[in-house]
């Protein structure tokens, strides 16, 4: 029984490590790039500077739909692309979700694709496996 939802905790786990390595690399961004004496902490100051800009947001969206569809097939007790598809199915909604409450579709469409993307790779994966 355990076993069967592995996958749940595995996919949230790997969608907050993605989270925080995205904003560990913004953190790292700010204190390498923004000016001297225009920084607070993880806050820039500087004029023109973007907090979060978007081809972080993308980038971050994107690696966590690969991570949650990777780890998702990966953890699956029975059918592999099956748990994968459902996983895509949930993050596909999630993402529309999101993107429309934060009115950032590039972000919600680049993770869908992402996800797409993943899924195509773990069936290829799993119906090489199986010969």
């Amino acid at each position: 029984m355990l076993r069967k939802l592995l996958p749940l905790p595995a996919a949230v786990i790997s969608w907050v490590l993605v989270l925080i390595a995205s904003l560990k690399f913004e953190n790292w961004r700010v204190k390498t790039f923004c000016p001297d004496g225009m920084r607070e902490g993880t806050v820039c100051y500087a004029e023109g500077w973007q907090i979060l800009p978007l081809w972080l947001v993308c980038l971050g969206a994107m690696l966590s739909a690969l991570a949650v569809v990777w780890v998702v097939a990966l953890t699956a007790a029975g059918n592999r692309v099956k748990a994968a598809s459902i996983s895509f199915m949930v993050g596909t909604f999630t993402a529309l979700g999101l993107g429309g409450l934060t009115d950032q579709a590039l972000p919600a469409l680049l993770s869908i694709a992402a996800g797409a993307v993943a899924l195509c790779c773990v069936d290829l994966y799993c119906s090489n496996e199986a010969s």
